[in-house]
């Protein structure tokens, strides 16, 4: 007698097959995210350590660390038609026009009109872009991998506000300078100022956001970091919160990261704050000279 060998699967054998693969996907997928988010809050933690190295070289150059700059009542650029225009941001909920200033080199830190970030390019050997006062172009460790795309954007006009950047391109960051330390020029602080200790103190961190303005080109409390004056770029808030729609970015903190923000303290260590880290504590860590006792954090 002639055997039948059968040669394929039925239909059975092969929708258990596929909904065996897809629960092993299922099982999978989050231990795959929850590497690709280590590593990502891996590489953010390395951005503020260059951060932090390159403000401690600015230190040890001019003996103070930047200041967060501050436009000088008649500094403007050239806009990309040829006309003359300020660089500014118009809130409408507070209907006010704030005129920012522009990074310029060969500036002392106590006139440089640019943020702190402007003022440390030199330091992340970013010189020709501080040179040439390149501000369409983009710094790679100033952008978190867990958040957005490191590009240079177009400010558009929102619900917020309205923009002038000139028509150019800027590049962004989502850090900010700790505004109890890193303040407007010509204000400038340094290590002998921080008497609550070096590692009690913060001196960068990430800012929080509204994940639908990643990359909007809004510069409602994210404006470039070219220049110099906005709060957005050297803050005092004390939420430290996680980016979601609608969340109070004015003056805060946070990250995407779902355990916490990380800030670069003025030792030059990266530590995670938890989002749950209570608001007495986080104030005391932002003051450097409140005189506070934070314990163990």
């Amino acid at each position: 007698m002639r055997k039948h060998v059968r040669l394929g699967f039925t239909l059975i054998e092969l929708l258990v097959v596929l909904a065996i693969i897809a629960v092993l996907i299922a099982l999978l997928l989050p231990a795959v995210q929850k590497v690709r988010e280590a590593a990502r809050r891996t590489e953010c933690a390395n951005h503020l350590k260059q951060v932090g190295l390159a403000l401690h070289q600015h230190h040890d150059t001019h003996r103070v660390f930047p200041s967060n700059g501050g436009w000088d009542g008649k500094q403007s650029i050239t806009a990309t038609n040829g006309k003359k225009v300020f660089v500014s941001t118009t809130v409408f909920a507070y209907k006010e026009t704030f005129t920012w200033g522009v990074g310029e080199p060969n500036h002392r830190p106590q006139t440089q009109l640019g943020s702190w970030a402007y003022a440390i390019l030199p330091f992340l050997e970013q010189e020709n872009m501080h040179r040439q006062r390149a501000w369409t172009h983009i710094v790679p460790v100033y952008i978190c991998p867990s958040r957005r795309v490191n590009v240079a954007q177009v400010p558009q006009p929102d619900k917020e506000g309205t923009y002038e950047g000139g028509g150019w391109a800027w590049g962004k960051i989502d850090y900010a300078g700790n505004g109890r330390l890193i303040k407007r020029r010509p204000e400038l602080h340094g290590i002998a100022s921080i008497i609550d200790g070096t590692s009690n103190t913060i001196l960068v961190g990430e800012k929080v956001m509204d994940p639908a303005h990643y990359t909007t080109g809004t510069w409602f409390w994210d404006e470039p970091f070219f220049v110099g004056g906005p709060d957005a770029l050297s803050r005092t808030g004390t939420k430290l919160l996680r980016d979601a729609a609608g969340v109070d970015v004015v003056q805060n903190w946070g990250s995407a990261h779902p355990g916490g923000a990380q800030f670069l303290f003025a030792d030059g260590g990266v530590r995670l704050l938890s989002y749950s880290t209570p608001p007495a504590t986080f104030l005391g860590l932002l003051t450097p000279q409140g005189g506070e006792v934070v314990g163990d954090w």
